[in-house]
């Protein structure tokens, strides 16, 4: 015994847990399996059958009720002395008469009032009397279908044949009223003689959507896999919950009284049939084998307890076992739910040489190696991020400095304008706010008028006549954001933007319930088409943030996509940006920057 011990614990954890379970569960398996097997399949099958003839029982129930209305309608236009008035009138209409359609809408309109009596009292049917002079009465509009068309069926001669009191069941077959051909595409039909004392017989149709029977399959169909079937005789389909097997045959023998096991979609199934009233019809019931089996009955739960008490022996042994197994899983468990709650510190301590414990020691190993790569990552993505923002804040293209500066002086020169002072004012504000790099972040104020001083050195520069429209509430006027992100944006509107008239360009800014900065540039340039506005949304969202895109035109070099690469570096997946643009209105670009910025470097 001790040496079985020792050679189990020297096998690998994954051998000793497939070891146990094949003996602990295997074994009652199959011995429940052979108890259940050779003692009581055949009780089970037979009170399975029992229950699905329980089933068809009911069902026959409600099918009856509905054929019970339809042969209620037939003897009723057959017996009823009004009816047969009626009809005798309707039959000697004389179709060469002049005033026949009078005398026919007169007739229809009292037939129709004499069966709202009992038809509205009943299921949904469709009537059709037919008469020997091609007259005809339904309660179905002609346009869905002319009812002389019946007779070129040809089950039409048949009726001939029949006595005053039979009945011939046709049974299902594609609708013949053409409205309802998709919600309802089958009928089940019954005709007959309604007049046979003299030559001239009259013929009753009477038809009843296929669907009203279906719906009651489904009652019963709902909570198991059960399938259930209206077939004639020979085991053709009249009805079924899935249209399509309508008008299919089982190939099974739906007259014999008792249960069958058959084969059905590739699984066993149990098999019961049963009579309906009025015709050699059979409702069918197959059920999926295995669900039979598990009915739940005496000789079931007698099973299932021996069943149990087999696993619950095996199951206190195989928990033992596990238990014994799985401790030192069960620590580095522990630990890599501490790892996962971010203490990287946690450590598994395993004694041995064994897998498990190689495994712990491997594990402790990886985490030190992760701890290293961590610090050093923080510290080079620290210096890489620091380095780009100064990067983007120390773009500037002294090409604009000097044209600006070129054209005052020949301003000054050449007309002694006084108005270049303050062009003059604009630009040194400009250059001092460019110059003093002091404070990485201002108020969206100062911001604006940096703005204001760029537009009038842009509408000096180039001969532009942009006006500049700010609309900024209070709070959001003392809001901290990083400094020269607006005036790329507001160059890019000036000079992509213009279509030779007189440009607007409006800034709207408000604080949104203490969340949200919402910043809206619009201008009314020249806009964009979708193909150029899906290209620049791919530039800008979609590039590699650490490409730098040059601009000899740019006052400050930093384009559109380093603006929201800056704003990405410093707030985050909170920052976003949308750009709106149609062609030849304008372009709109959105901006909220989150009130609590998650960089914490920002403000160094």
């Amino acid at each position: 015994m001790k040496i079985l011990v020792k050679k189990i614990k020297q096998m690998s954890l994954r051998t000793r847990l497939i070891i146990s379970v094949i003996f602990c569960i295997l074994f009652p398996w199959v011995s429940t399996y052979i108890v259940s097997n050779y003692f009581t399949k055949d009780v089970l099958e037979q009170r399975a059958a029992t229950q699905s003839e329980d089933d068809l029982r009911m069902l026959e129930l409600g099918i009856k009720n509905m054929l019970d209305d339809m042969m209620y309608t037939s003897n009723y236009i057959q017996f009823d002395s009004n009816m047969r008035q009626l009809l005798k009138k309707h039959k000697l209409i004389d179709a060469n008469s002049s005033n026949v359609k009078q005398e026919i809408a007169l007739n229809y309109s009292q037939i129709s009032n004499e069966l709202s009596g009992i038809t509205d009292l009943l299921m949904p049917l469709y009537i059709t009397i037919l008469f020997k002079n091609d007259l005809y009465y339904t309660n179905y509009s002609q346009i869905d279908f002319n009812p002389l068309q019946f007779k070129e069926k040809p089950w039409f001669e048949k009726l001939d044949h029949l006595s005053f009191y039979e009945t011939y069941w046709l049974g299902a077959h594609p609708t013949y009223i053409q409205s309802e051909k998709e919600n309802y595409p089958y009928l089940i039909t019954i005709g007959k003689r309604i007049q046979s004392a003299n030559s001239s017989n009259s013929y009753l149709i009477i038809s009843l959507k296929e669907n009203e029977i279906s719906k009651l399959f489904s009652q019963f169909q709902s909570e198991k896999r059960a399938k259930f079937y209206l077939t004639n005789d020979t085991g053709e389909i009249y009805s079924s919950l899935n249209t399509d097997e309508v008008g299919t045959t089982l190939p099974y023998d739906v007259m014999n009284t008792n249960y069958q096991i058959v084969d059905y979609q590739e699984e066993k199934h149990l098999l019961v049939s049963y009579p309906v009233s009025y015709s050699n019809w059979r409702l069918v019931s197959l059920v999926p084998y295995n669900d039979t089996i598990g009915s739940i009955n005496l000789v079931t739960r007698t099973t299932i307890l021996i069943q149990g008490g087999f696993l619950a022996l095996f199951l206190i042994g195989l928990i033992m076992l596990v238990r014994e197994f799985t401790k030192p899983i069960t620590k580095l468990h522990h630990v890599t739910k501490a790892i996962k709650q971010g203490d990287l510190t946690a450590r598994i301590h395993l004694s041995g040489s064994n897998d498990v414990a190689q495994l712990g020691h491997s594990f402790n190993h990886m985490l030190d190696t992760i701890e290293e790569m961590i610090e050093q990552i923080k510290i080079q993505e620290e210096a890489k991020r620091n380095a780009e923002l100064e990067m983007l804040q120390a773009q500037i293209n002294p090409h604009f400095l000097f044209n600006v500066l070129n054209a005052i002086r020949l301003k000054i020169k050449m007309e002694g304008n006084s108005g270049s002072a303050s062009i003059i004012y604009s630009l040194s504000a400009l250059l001092r706010m460019t110059i003093n790099r002091n404070n990485a972040f201002i108020s969206l104020k100062e911001e604006l008028t940096i703005v204001k001083h760029y537009v009038d050195l842009m509408n000096f520069r180039h001969q532009h006549d942009v006006e500049l429209e700010i609309e900024v509430s209070d709070a959001a006027s003392s809001f901290q954001v990083p400094r020269f992100f607006l005036q790329p944006i507001i160059e890019n509107a000036i000079i992509h933007g213009s279509n030779n008239r007189k440009e607007t360009i409006k800034i709207i800014a408000s604080e949104q319930i203490d969340t949200y900065l919402e910043l809206i540039i619009t201008d009314n340039g020249k806009g964009m088409d979708k193909l150029t506005l899906e290209g620049l949304r791919k530039k800008i969202f979609h590039s590699n943030g650490h490409e730098t895109v040059k601009s000899s035109k740019s006052f400050n070099g930093i384009g559109v996509q380093n603006v929201y690469q800056r704003m990405k570096l410093i707030y985050g997946e909170a920052f976003l940006l949308r750009i709106e643009s149609m062609e030849g209105e304008g372009t709109t670009l959105t901006f909220q920057i989150p009130v609590h910025k998650r960089w914490l470097g920002c403000m160094k």
